[in-house]
Order: C-alpha cells, then structure tokens, then sequence
C-alpha cells in the first residue's frame, strides 16, 4: 500500500509530496475554469491567450532565474509561492475580468519559472537517497491528483463557476507555503552563479539522459503536447465518432497513466531501455487513430498511450533524481520545465493555424518521428555497456 510506504519516509518529504499532489489537482481545476470562461465569450482566443501566458514567462524568465540561481534559493521560492497565491485569490475575486484573469495566470506563471525547479529538487534533496521509491511515490500521487482534478472538475465549475477553482487553487498552494515554512525544509547553497542553460548541460550528461536520450525526451513531449491539442480533432474524424463517448476515451489516457504509475515494479524503473519504448508505446497509440481505426477501438490505443505515458513519466524522474548531482537538480528541472512548455507552445501554434481536419496527418507523423526517435535510442543503448543501460 502507497500509505504503508509513505509512513517509512522522512516527514518533510511526505509533507511535499502530498501538498504538490494537492497542486496539482488545483492545476486541473482551473483548467476547467479557463475553459469554462472561454464557453462563456464564444471564442477559443482566450484560451490562446491563456496558454501564452502560461508559456511565454517560462520560456523567457527561466535563462534569468537560472543564471542568477534564484532557482536554488529558499527564499526565492517562498516569494514565488506567495506570488502564486495572490494571484489566484485576486483571479477568484474578479473572475468576471477576462482581462484581470489573464494577468493573474500570467503573474502565476512567472513564478512557477522560481518554484517548480526548487520544488523538483527539494523532493531530492529530501529523498534520503531513495530515488527510485520517489520516482514512483511522486508518479502515483501526481497522476492521481490530475486524475481527480479533471473528475471533480466539472462538478465544481458546474456548481459554483470558475471563481471557486481559482479559489481552491489558491488553497493548494497555500498548502505547499505551509510546507515550505517548515523547518524540514533546507537551504540550498547559492553562493555561485551559473550559466542561463547550464540544466540542457546536465541533462544531455551521459549520467543522465545522453544526447540520443534528451532528443527522445524532447520528441516525447512535443508528441503527447500535440495529441493534447489535437486529439479530439482527430478522434472526430474516425469511423463510428461519438461525441458522447469523446470525454471516456481521451479519459482512459489519464487513468491508464495513473494505474500504471501504481503497479509498475520499482526495478523496471532502473531499466533504462523502457525510456523510449515508452515512445514507441505513444507512436503506436496515436499512429493507429490517426490511420482511420474506429472510434471505440481508439479506447484501447489511447490506454496504450496512457501505460507509455506513464512509464516515461516514472522513468524520466528517476533519471533526473539519479543521473544529476545535488547542486544541478534545480538547473535539471528548470530545463526540463522550459523543454516542456516550449513544446506546449510549439504544439498549440501548430494546431492553431493548421485546420481540424489536418489533425490526423499531423498526429500520424508526430507518431511516425516518436517511434523513430525510440528506435535510434534503443539502437544506441543495445551497442552500450551495461552500466549506461540501468540506472544507479
């Protein structure tokens, strides 16, 4: 049992790990509320909007906050954690303003450029050495929380409006402010500064993720960016389309990904080689569907997806809370956040100018490059020593 294992960690990280879980769930929530705003004004160029504003920031703040190694301080993140909160209360208090609600995801975003690296770290740090277990304590609790974000989400948009979720995400992190005052939580040594991209350095490190593997990661995100994007438009398109069934199928993603983040041995997380057959899993997911496979047998490809999905998740933070020393963690994750919403972005634009009906020839090669991208990786670990194919 998950709690059972819990109760064997150190106190301040199961603190962290349940108050980001919590976070996360918040993060669902508004999503909801975007959306539900954006009913409301009968156009989807607010939710453009929105994912600009939650992009752009990243994108442009995370060089800054890198080479200033505000990342790795305790108390850059408290100030970013209050920044985060001020501006979901003052999003709930006027969520009638398009426009104020826009700033307030904006001023958010900015400071998730300082909080999501130290957190990420923080969990390392934390850890005692138990990477592995962490990888899968945080895999579970994360997808479990989105999952029952996305769950909850319609009740309480349906119920109270977008106000309460921005509400309830203020709430969450405030949980993780209550966390980040505790006297578990340490200080990183931030005497010396680094170079804006230093965490692309350590990330592409043989240690970690090799130049074959970072590519795997980067053609994985932009991959699962765009399906997020996408996806619908390209199930509308397959025989037999339900709009009934739309929400059980792209659901089933979720769900696999949550369940297989559970059941997954702690030892195959130490298998390098199941990185990009997590890519291959995806290639096929969405490559089917896109093909023109009926809409209810699109259920099975996408919990295909989910299960690759959610063993790269599970693989990716062990490599990162393995392969990076202590005092890069931070400058990892920072990284990895700006890979990850750059792909986001990238993906939206791409779907925002191309035309629905374009979905499934852009999901078919986006699958086509994610299995090719899984084979070189694979190739190039089946020609490696032993000791580069599992992960310390």
């Amino acid at each position: 049992m998950l709690s059972a294992r819990f109760a064997t960690y150190p106190a301040g990280l199961v603190k962290l790990l349940l108050a980001m879980a919590a976070s996360e769930f918040g993060d669902r929530l508004v999503q909801v509320a975007y959306a539900l705003i954006a009913l409301k004004e009968g156009s989807t160029t607010f939710l453009a909007a929105v994912l600009a504003a939650q992009t752009i920031p990243i994108l442009v703040l995370t060089p800054l906050v890198s080479s200033r190694n505000w990342i790795r301080s305790r108390t850059a993140w408290r100030a970013g954690l209050i920044g985060q909160v001020a501006a979901f209360v003052v999003a709930a208090t006027l969520a009638h303003s398009t426009v104020v609600v826009l700033t307030c995801v904006l001023v958010a975003s900015s400071c998730e450029a300082l909080t999501m690296p130290f957190s990420r770290s923080l969990l390392h740090a934390l850890s005692d050495g138990r990477q592995a277990e962490l990888a899968k304590a945080w895999g579970v609790t994360k997808a479990g929380a989105g999952a029952a974000g996305m769950v909850l989400a319609g009740v309480v948009v349906s119920l109270s409006g977008a106000g309460l979720t921005f509400v309830l995400n203020a709430l969450t992190f405030l949980l993780v402010m209550v966390v980040a005052w505790s006297p578990q939580i340490p200080e990183a040594d931030a005497k010396s500064n680094r170079r804006a991209m230093a965490g692309f350095g350590y990330l592409r490190a043989p240690a970690a993720f090799g130049v074959a593997g970072l590519f795997c990661l980067v053609i994985m995100l932009l991959t699962t960016s765009l399906e997020g994007v996408s996806g619908p438009f390209m199930l509308a398109g397959t025989p037999g389309y339900d709009i009934r069934g739309l929400g059980t199928v792209m659901a089933c993603w979720a769900v696999a990904s949550m369940i297989t983040a559970a059941v997954v041995p702690k030892r195959i997380t130490s298998i390098r080689a199941f990185l990009p057959l997590s890519n291959v899993l995806v290639a096929v997911a969405l490559g089917l569907p896109s093909l023109g496979v009926p809409f209810w047998f699109a259920t099975a490809t996408f919990a295909l997806g989910g299960i690759g999905n959610g063993i790269f998740n599970l693989l990716l933070s062990r490599i990162i809370w393995s392969g990076v020393p202590a005092d890069g963690q931070a400058h990892a994750w920072a990284a990895f956040n700006w890979i990850l919403n750059a792909s986001l972005f990238l993906s939206f634009a791409v779907g925002f100018i191309l035309r629905p009906g374009h979905a499934p020839v852009l999901l078919a090669a986006a699958s086509g490059v994610c299995l090719v991208a899984g084979g070189l990786y694979l190739a190039t670990l089946v020609r490696a020593p032993k000791t580069v194919r599992v992960i310390a």
